[in-house]
């Protein structure tokens, strides 16, 4: 019964024994790694003035009579609802349908085939 609590108090007492100097060896570090001086630069290169982008210009009225206005307004709500900008801040240059055979996607050819065969 002796050994045993000797065995346990030895045990005990190592951990504390390499609790101490694993702190003495942070210690030493802080200071040997501790802070070092900065170098100061006299002087900082300017920032880039940032400029505002203009407005698009504005839609001619050409361009909202024509057969797809609809389209157009539903692509640019969608867009302004996703992207949380104003539906002035960008311009849809052309809408166009998409290949049947492309179905739109960056799908190679084989996974097209498998789309079709599930048809």
């Amino acid at each position: 019964m002796y050994n045993q609590w000797m065995i346990m108090f030895a045990g005990v007492a190592t951990v504390f024994v390499a609790l101490v100097v694993i702190i003495a060896m942070l210690e030493v570090f802080h200071i040997v790694f501790g802070k070092r001086l900065e170098k100061k630069r006299p002087d900082l290169a300017p920032l880039p003035e940032i400029h505002s982008h203009a407005a698009p210009p504005a839609h001619s009225p050409a361009q909202t009579s024509q057969p797809g206005g609809e389209l157009v307004a539903v692509i640019t709500a969608a867009i302004s609802a996703a992207t949380g900008k104003a539906p002035t801040a960008f311009l849809i240059n052309s809408i166009s349908a998409s290949s049947e055979a492309g179905s739109g996607f960056n799908t190679p050819i084989w996974g097209q085939i498998e789309r079709l065969a599930r048809k």
